[in-house]
């Protein structure tokens, strides 16, 4: 993800870097490197991955504000 100051708040890296225990340049790095993905709502991360009860190989994330953090195992 180019421009990452652009799409994700500073709150949100905050917020998303004690669950997947990373520090912010860390996220920021793999946001960067497409090691981690952003989607704006549960429809698009359902569109990618459809709709399970568990995803195996991945760690995912989901703020009050309906955004989804994803990140590959």
């Amino acid at each position: 993800m180019k421009n990452v100051a652009n799409n994700v708040h500073i709150g949100e890296l905050i917020a998303v870097s004690s669950v997947f225990k990373l520090n912010t340049f860390q996220m920021i790095t793999f946001l960067e490197n497409g090691l981690m993905e952003v989607f704006d709502n549960k429809e698009a991360f359902f569109n990618k991955y459809g709709n399970k009860e568990t995803y195996d190989g991945l760690d995912w994330c989901e703020l009050n504000n309906g955004r989804i953090f994803t990140m590959t195992k």
